[in-house]
């Protein structure tokens, strides 16, 4: 291609659109720690405790019109930071997708929720997909899971799901 148009070879891609790409011979990684780490000093988090959990268990959100408005630029700004972190974070899906339904009015509830979330993101900063050069059987498979009518007032399901091509996560959805 360089005889027939104009270009330069710039080497092994290492970031791309703020991820961050490590090519070694073994693995390629996609990480988005410095984007990460934006998100915690942008909404003042960086000296937060890390959390175990990105949404605390059995936690039950609702519209909650009687509990105190949070500001929602704010809210909504947060919540956009994390949406785009999920390009290589499938751990994030679930608690942002369901900080993301309750943005219209949010509340304190909605908003520790989300707080939660950058706490646990402040632990695992460096977390991303790994993809592994293997010779071996290849192996594709899913997990899913799924709970029949949690939302308290439309009664709506939620669900995910992860593929995997050997061990390396290709898709997910929640």
């Amino acid at each position: 291609m360089m005889t027939e148009f104009e270009m330069s070879d710039l080497g092994l891609l290492s970031y791309y659109l703020g991820i961050e790409v490590e090519q070694q011979k073994s693995q390629i990684l996609f990480r988005q720690s410095a984007y990460a780490k934006k998100i915690l000093s942008q909404f003042k988090m960086t000296d937060c405790n890390a959390t175990k959990h990105p949404m605390e268990p059995k936690t039950q959100l609702h519209k909650d019109l009687e509990g105190t408005p949070v500001d929602a630029t704010e809210h909504r700004r947060i919540i956009g930071c994390l949406r785009y972190l999920l390009h290589t974070r499938s751990d994030l899906s679930y608690s942002v997708g369901m900080a993301s339904i309750y943005m219209e009015r949010p509340t304190i509830m909605h908003h520790k929720v989300v707080k939660q979330t950058l706490k646990y993101l402040k632990g695992r900063i460096h977390f991303g997909l790994a993809y592994v050069k293997r010779p071996q059987e290849i192996g594709v498979f899913g997990y899913s899971d799924s709970d029949l009518a949690s939302d308290f007032e439309g009664r709506k399901s939620t669900s995910g799901m992860t593929f995997h091509f050997n061990e390396s996560l290709v898709s997910w959805n929640s």
